[in-house]
């Protein structure tokens, strides 16, 4: 890493690292960075905050909320070196699962131009390995759910847990709703056609909700936390595009008396 000019400005730094100058200011509120003040008590950055800023992005591209990332730091100026091992066996493992999961998928794709259909067991595994293990359960994802639900409500999930299997066929039946909604390109949510696969999400999420208020406020506020958060979002696997779209056609049920929990 190049060394960073003791005087360099927040824009060029952040420019730099490819982060605005609010979040800069947003991770110095957090105590996560400390620049330096010229006389005339402009912010400057340098190689200290360099370092710290290459640690708190990669804990940051892991998953892990501020909070988190100062307590893991604090009071001991960030091990640059141990996280970056960390970065590199995560991304590893990603390189390996995704290089997988594209197997799978070219094997789909000549089964189909064959002429062969995808039996239940073949999608079953095609989404397990490509759409569920994307999903991976993160720090930032636990603490939205922290906030979403009672400690109750996720006492009651927990007691239950899903098996592989039926995470497989809840994710072919996702995937099949998110790929009837990019079917309709530019027919809106509030259509036919639209409210149509928003009814099947529906009875997707009863599924889960099992007809407990609760639990699906819960699970509306915690979807509404990902949606509007990037790397939340992107943990997921799922476009906030879908979740966008699904929330107008629900809208439209709920007023028609359609849409309960």
């Amino acid at each position: 890493m190049k060394s960073v000019d003791v005087h360099e400005t927040a824009a060029a730094f952040g420019a730099r690292f490819g982060v605005s100058v609010k979040a800069l200011r947003i991770y110095e509120k957090a105590g996560l960075i400390w620049p330096k003040r010229t006389a005339a008590d402009w912010r400057v950055y340098d190689q200290a905050c360099a370092e710290r800023l290459t640690t708190v992005l990669a804990l940051k591209g892991l998953g892990l909320p501020l909070a988190k990332i100062k307590a893991l730091l604090s009071g001991r100026g960030g091990d640059l070196s141990a996280v970056l091992d960390l970065q590199a066996h995560v991304l590893e493992t990603e390189r390996r699962r995704i290089a997988q999961a594209l197997g799978l998928v070219r094997a789909a794709r000549d089964m189909l131009a064959a002429g062969r259909r995808l039996s239940v067991d073949d999608l079953a595994t095609l989404s397990r390995r490509t759409i569920m293990q994307k999903f991976e359960w993160t720090p930032e994802l636990e603490a939205i759910a922290q906030k979403s639900y009672s400690s109750q409500a996720l006492a009651e999930i927990r007691s239950a847990p899903v098996s592989e299997e039926e995470q497989a066929r809840i994710g072919a039946a996702w995937l099949h709703v998110f790929a009837e909604i990019e079917a309709l390109g530019s027919q809106k949510a509030t259509s036919d056609e639209g409210l149509a696969i928003a009814r099947r999400a529906h009875r997707l999420i009863q599924e889960f909700t099992k007809g407990d208020a609760a639990r699906w406020n819960g699970a509306a506020g915690f979807w509404s936390a990902v949606k509007d958060s990037p790397t939340a979002s992107a943990q997921t696997g799922y476009s906030p595009a879908h979740w966008t779209f699904l929330a107008e056609a629900f809208k439209l049920l709920k007023e028609r008396g359609e849409l309960t929990p």
